[in-house]
């Protein structure tokens, strides 16, 4: 195949998960742009997997020998794919988080998705949420999730750099 990105997908079904680990750790050491280890159920009900592996095509032969030498696979599809990439911005803002009684800042990355210069989304950096969390958790015991929704859903109306505000202050906890 010539140059550009190809998909690799190969049917596994005898490898154990150690070896699985090892193999998918290898892939990404050798510029796998992207691995996926799907579980599937295989001829006669057996237990299998589906490998999907974008790589650049010109280290086809190298993905091959892994393949077979680590996996022992008899085979596998290599098919051209076209990947489409939405223009990722990453940045550090500030974030100021306000409830009932209470404000704190904290440093924060994100990534604005934008497609044809439009902001689609964005997406705040998750240590950075856990890290929030643990130190809200006496003042302000709230899940990364819903912090994350809090924040990502503040995103779109604020400048990259500006200072992030996100008022909490409908949030009530619960002791179970």
């Amino acid at each position: 195949m010539a140059g550009g990105v190809i998909l690799l997908m190969a049917q596994i079904d005898d490898a154990p998960g150690e070896l699985l680990g090892h193999v998918i750790e290898k892939m990404g050491e050798m510029g796998a742009k992207n691995v996926q280890l799907l579980p599937s159920l295989g001829k006669k009900g057996r237990p299998s997997y589906v490998l999907l592996v974008d790589i650049n095509a010109e280290d086809e032969p190298d993905f091959a020998g892994l393949l077979v030498g680590d996996l022992g696979i008899w085979g596998y599809r290599a098919l051209e794919s076209q990947y489409k990439h939405f223009d990722i911005r990453r940045y550090r803002t500030q974030l100021r988080l306000t409830w009932n009684g209470g404000e704190q800042s904290f440093p924060l990355r994100l990534k604005r998705i934008l497609s044809e210069g439009v902001f689609m989304r964005a997406k705040a950096e998750h240590d950075d949420l856990v890290a929030f969390a643990e130190q809200m958790k006496d003042r302000l015991p709230i899940p990364v999730a819903v912090l994350k929704a809090a924040i990502e859903t503040s995103v779109g109306s604020a400048e990259p750099g500006e200072t992030l505000h996100v008022d909490l202050s409908g949030w009530q906890h619960s002791e179970r």
